[in-house]
């Protein structure tokens, strides 16, 4: 019943939203016009707030294309999903290389230990960016660091690293 509810609410919601945007002027700040400069991290925010609100009664598998769609209108002329399975940057993205490692691992025949360790092996090689961060994390965490200085240990440790 409540499930109902929520969803007669987001209905309204997301048809009362449209009415509105239909009645205001378009004057929101236009979109960047160049593909490969990040958009700010504040406007994406606010528009995957705006997305967001408008298919609240939506979830799951739903709720993820209504959102890809709506940041993309959002944001027309930037690249914003690694649709081929790679990042801007050329390198696999992370679902990419953890399928293909797991593809490798099926056609070897591994099985419990080895598979993971195989997984992990191949998953560091595919995207060592990753598995540095992984372990800047860990050391964090080992050194019970949490929020604002969890993060600043991470920039801290990946830029050490990098030089």
């Amino acid at each position: 019943m409540m499930r109902i509810a929520l969803l007669a609410a987001g209905l309204a919601l997301s048809c009362s939203s449209a009415a509105l945007a239909q009645a205001q002027p378009a004057s929101a700040a236009p979109p960047p016009a160049a593909t490969d400069e990040p958009v700010p991290r504040a406007a994406r925010a606010e528009a995957r707030r705006d997305c967001y609100a408008e298919n609240v009664a939506l979830s799951g598998e739903d709720l993820r294309r209504a959102m890809r769609s709506c940041m993309q209108e959002r944001f027309p002329g930037v690249k914003l999903y690694a649709s081929d399975g790679l990042t801007r940057d050329g390198k696999p993205t992370a679902a990419t290389a953890r399928a293909v490692c797991k593809q490798e691992a099926d056609a070897r025949g591994l099985a419990g230990a080895e598979r993971t360790s195989a997984l992990v092996a191949c998953f560091n090689g595919k995207r060592p960016d990753l598995a540095q961060r992984a372990e800047c994390r860990k050391e964090a965490r080992a050194r019970g660091l949490d929020g604002e200085a969890l993060r600043a240990a991470l920039a801290g440790c990946a830029r050490s690293r990098e030089g």
